[in-house]
């Protein structure tokens, strides 16, 4: 098949879902005349590890050509000139964006963003778009960015796989509105797909300094196929602090566990220490001093400083004691529509001050409501090859359940 017929089947996958008001942006002429660009070069061009495939991009990272708003309350007329340093290591890479897509649940620009199972229900956070196309079967492969939860979160709620890297490892140079470690230290770009597979592949493209981002580290991607099931360490966490997941994420979590067990790998109960509380604390005094509160003293921006490096300083300790941690994403399926709120991200946070890599996998479905679960597999910074390679052992076992009711 061209990469023309290919990106025009993708294009009419996407008006097939435009009633789950996914897509804010789209110039079909364009994305046609990058494919038969595509399809215009030598064979050889075809070992491209993403030759011909089509993407989404999140409306919070630049697509030359296309509208990039970010989180802006009124349209901007902002249209970038060039891609976001990802973006562009997609193309490169032979991929084809097809769309840009919605940066929230209920955006005050682009309106109401459903879920794929249930258009009563919400698909999460500011990455709602590309988690309702993924999860409903429209895209395979889109660029998200999560700061405290906004890839894994929406994963999670539709049922796509969410990788949040780990801090440093992408640059994020073109997402807008602008981040850089020094003023967040959480926000990183990754991608959400229909397969761990496509997780990989995705990740190892865009991975690696850009010399622009002075936060992206020379650090390589590890191989998640040189990982070890057998033998390794997995901390199980079911919650704490008064936070506990529904009994159908609880059993989601334990079954992952006993997989990872029957596998060799040596499971361990009560290995993390409790950690919540304080990661849920230190983060909502960071969103006062991000939203620039008025009424904090520059002794209350330190103090939250310091408890944040203090935390990120007890995980590292802690995880000389395991190599992945296995537990929820979400506390519960999907809600109907609402305004989210903090607590809604209780069980993402905790990886994003510490700057780990986190993949949020699919886990079946809920026998009550037939909606997506989900776990959420960590592991310490730079190791994303190890939280993947957990991911890619689970997921023929614990997410083919909700993959097959979207076919």
């Amino acid at each position: 098949m061209t990469v023309r017929a290919t990106v025009a089947e993708a294009l009419a996958r996407l008006d097939a879902a435009a009633a789950l008001g996914a897509v804010v942006a789209r110039d079909d002429a364009a994305a046609l005349s990058q494919a038969d660009a595509l399809d215009g070069l030598p064979e050889d061009a075809r070992r491209l590890p993403l030759f011909g495939r089509a993407i989404t991009v999140k409306d919070w990272i630049d697509v030359a050509g296309l509208p990039c708003e970010g989180e802006s309350a009124e349209r901007t007329g902002r249209v970038p000139s060039r891609d976001a340093t990802a973006v562009a290591r997609l193309r490169a890479a032979g991929a084809v964006v097809v769309a840009k897509t919605q940066p929230g649940a209920d955006h005050p620009i682009h309106g109401r963003c459903h879920h794929p199972v249930d258009p009563l229900r919400t698909p999460g956070a500011s990455s709602s778009g590309e988690a309702a196309l993924v999860g409903g079967g429209a895209s395979q492969l889109g660029l998200g960015s999560d700061s405290g939860g906004s890839i894994r979160l929406p994963a999670a709620w539709c049922g796509a796989v969410g990788v949040k890297p780990s801090a440093g490892l992408v640059p994020t140079t073109g997402h807008f509105p602008r981040v850089g470690d020094r003023v967040d230290g959480r926000t990183v770009i990754g991608p959400l797909t229909r397969s761990v597979a496509d997780a990989v592949t995705a990740l190892r493209v865009i991975a690696g300094p850009d010399g622009v981002d002075a936060g992206c580290m020379p650090v390589p991607l590890g191989d998640p196929a040189l990982v070890h099931i057998d033998g390794l360490r997995v901390a199980v966490f079911l919650g704490d602090g008064g936070w506990a997941p529904a009994p159908s994420t609880c059993a989601a979590v334990e079954r992952a566990a006993s997989l990872l067990a029957d596998a060799g790998a040596l499971v361990m109960a009560e290995a993390l220490p409790a950690h919540l509380a304080e990661s849920f604390d230190i983060t909502t005094r960071y969103w006062r001093r991000a939203g620039h509160d008025p009424s904090l003293t520059g002794v209350d921006v330190d103090l939250q400083l310091r408890d944040w490096d203090r935390f990120a300083g007890r995980m590292l300790r802690a995880s000389a004691a395991f190599d992945v941690v296995v537990g929820p994403a979400v506390a519960d399926v999907a809600p109907h529509h609402r305004p989210l709120d903090g607590e809604d991200f209780v069980f993402t946070l905790p990886w994003s001050l510490a700057g780990w890599a986190a993949v949020s996998l699919p886990a079946g479905v809920d026998a009550a409501t037939g909606l997506p679960l989900a776990v959420q597999i960590a592991a310490p910074r730079w190791h994303d090859h190890v939280a993947l390679a957990v991911a890619a052992h689970l997921e023929p076992q614990v997410g083919g359940e909700v993959r097959q009711d979207r076919h």
